[in-house]
């Protein structure tokens, strides 16, 4: 699963090359910034690596949680932190492309506030649907939709999120409009989801699936572009008859701009060595989602071709939003 390796060896004879500065790092404990609520997506694939980087590093790993603003507070913390290593970001599509993208005067962009070190992790997106909602496919949702078009609605974890722009996106290809209801995070989503305050909801798989397993929630569709191993009799959005609603959530770990490369290898190094394992590799799967390590290089190309791809959906859609 994962096409990169691992070469001790290699990495401790470089070590000992690196700049002064470099050296003393770590040389305290490191805070890894989450930009949303516990127990979503990217704040659980943060805590799988947490013991092992830890471990690797020889400094115990923070996790810290400062939702708000679509990601960006965190963003915004992280960018304007010492860029020394001991505060990283947990970025994904929300607070990296898409905010800065939409949100009135965002606070950064994320190529003039961040260095890429890894990705972490790719995730399935669903649409889901509370159990007693009178429908069993995509189509049969939107025309309950249509028929109810002042009441139904439909719960997503923050603004200018993947999960937001999925939403828009169906919108627009359905012709149909709802009531959206934003919150601070996909766990609180999915509470209310399974609670029924809600009646449909896009989120990732990750934090879904148990529920799904125990028949609280019910999937109509998956948003990538072929369907998930851990629910292999769910339709593609493609095969629901909207091709153009396609999107998967990624998650990665950045550092403030002006890092020293020779700290962010080491720790690029640090997450390839982690995400190499097979009980965090599993971890992932179980959650629906594929642990994927990258160099530096590699992520900042892939954060590129995202953002070209979502600046093209926003101009066609004209997504907007207020905070």
């Amino acid at each position: 699963m994962n096409a990169f390796r691992w070469f001790p060896g290699a990495f401790l004879l470089g070590a000992f090359a690196l700049p002064a500065g470099a050296q003393q790092f770590p040389s305290k404990p490191v805070t890894i910034v989450v930009p949303y609520a516990p127990g979503g997506n990217v704040d659980v694939s943060t805590r799988i690596l947490q013991s092992a980087v830890g471990t690797s590093l020889g400094q115990p790993i923070i996790v810290e949680n400062r939702p708000g603003a679509a990601g960006l507070i965190a963003g915004d913390y992280v960018a304007r932190s010492a860029p020394d290593g001991h505060t990283l970001f947990v970025g994904s599509n929300g607070p990296l492309i898409l905010a800065p993208l939409v949100v009135p005067n965002p606070a950064y962009q994320w190529e003039q506030a961040f260095a890429p070190v890894s990705s972490l992790a790719v995730g399935t997106n669903v649409l889901l649907v509370r159990p007693s909602l009178p429908v069993n496919s995509v189509r049969e949702m939107i025309d309950y939709a249509k028929e109810n078009r002042d009441k139904f609605s439909v719960a997503t974890d923050t603004g200018a999120s993947i999960n937001h722009f999925l939403s828009e996106l169906l919108k627009l290809k359905s012709g149909v409009t709802w009531v959206e209801v934003h919150y601070r995070g996909n766990a609180p989503a999915i509470t209310d989801l399974i609670a029924g305050h809600v009646d449909a909801g896009f989120a990732q798989l990750t934090e879904s699936i148990e529920h799904v397993r125990s028949g609280k929630l019910r999937v109509l569709a998956v948003l990538g572009k072929t369907r998930a191993a851990a629910l292999p009799d769910v339709p593609t959005m493609a095969e629901a008859g909207f091709p153009d609603v396609e999107g998967v959530v990624f998650n990665g770990i950045l550092a403030p701009r002006k890092t020293p490369k020779s700290i962010v290898d080491m720790l690029a190094a640090t997450v390839r060595k982690a995400l190499d394992s097979k009980a965090v590799i599993d971890q992932f799967a179980v959650l629906g989602s594929e642990a994927r390590a990258s160099t530096p290089e590699e992520f900042t190309r892939f954060l590129k071709q995202e953002t070209k791809k979502w600046t093209e959906v926003i101009q066609q859609t004209n997504i907007k939003v207020s905070d």
